[in-house]
């Protein structure tokens, strides 16, 4: 069990929305940019509770975090080896900063994991990226070695600055099988992300296979690019070319509208 002060059961917000009752989103940590503001706040709402239901209609129990600790062992116990150095507290500062979020059984075993971690990235996402990557690496004593210093110049990780919200350690289980699950818990977390922090965009580094696959679109992604990291030495678990994937706010807001489109229709 997660400790209490840093969990929040989310299938709460159902009871309260279907009983009336005012409702605050009351993260702990971080806080909120409230720079530019959603453009439509009660449609977030609407289609994360949805989204809700739609996890109890696959009996699945949704939970959200910002004990890193719990989630380095709820990884280990699921699938069988170490939380990333991106999302480890023993090398990261997390505090305030990230939180992760889990689908389970009702008997407790995991079925979906993913996590997300707002930073300030300067000059841009392309200079800034590989430097921080190496970084936590080096903390944790693993070797990574790039092929190439910096992005392709037609990358859209030129332009892309500021507070950014890195979306890693999504996973599912293999023996669950439902597709339709898959691709809205990517979404419901892209969703809690953007709320929370209300970021320039969301990225993530993805695979050949999940690009080509339609798992990126699917998922929320409205943009990727193949080549963004190449590595001599990758990653543990990672391709040796790597694609970024990445939602900006309007495709954000775009994604709020489809969603809400279809809480309506339903």
């Amino acid at each position: 069990m997660l400790e209490a002060p840093k969990e929040l059961i989310l299938p709460k917000f159902d009871s309260q929305l279907a009983n009336g009752s005012s409702m605050g989103w009351s993260f702990r940590g971080g806080g909120t940019s409230m720079v530019t503001g959603l453009a439509d706040p009660l449609g977030v709402v609407r289609v994360l509770s949805r989204m809700l239901a739609d996890a109890e209609q696959f009996g699945l129990r949704v939970r959200y975090s910002s004990d890193f600790e719990e989630f380095g062992k709820t990884r280990l116990a699921a699938r069988g080896d170490r939380v990333s150095p991106m999302f480890d507290p023993s090398v990261s500062q997390l505090e305030g900063r990230a939180f992760w979020i889990g689908a389970f059984e009702p008997g407790g075993r995991a079925i979906s994991l993913e996590a997300f971690r707002l930073d300030i990235v300067e000059p841009n996402l392309a200079e800034w990226v590989l430097g921080w990557m190496a970084g936590l690496y080096i903390k944790r004593k693993e070797l990574i070695l790039p092929s190439a210093i910096q992005p392709p110049a037609h990358s859209r990780s030129w332009i892309v600055k500021g507070p950014l919200a890195y979306h890693g350690e999504l996973w599912t289980e293999r023996t669950f099988k439902k597709r339709e699950w898959f691709d809205l818990f990517s979404r419901f977390g892209m969703l809690i992300a953007f709320d929370k922090w209300q970021p320039e965009a969301l990225w993530a580094l993805t695979s050949k296979a999940a690009a080509m696959h339609g798992y990126v679109a699917r998922s929320g992604y409205a943009h990727q690019e193949r080549g963004f990291l190449q590595w001599e030495w990758e990653p543990a678990g990672a391709d040796s070319i790597e694609w970024l994937v990445i939602a900006e706010r309007n495709h954000l807001e775009f994604l709020i509208a489809e969603e809400y489109a279809r809480v309506k229709l339903a």
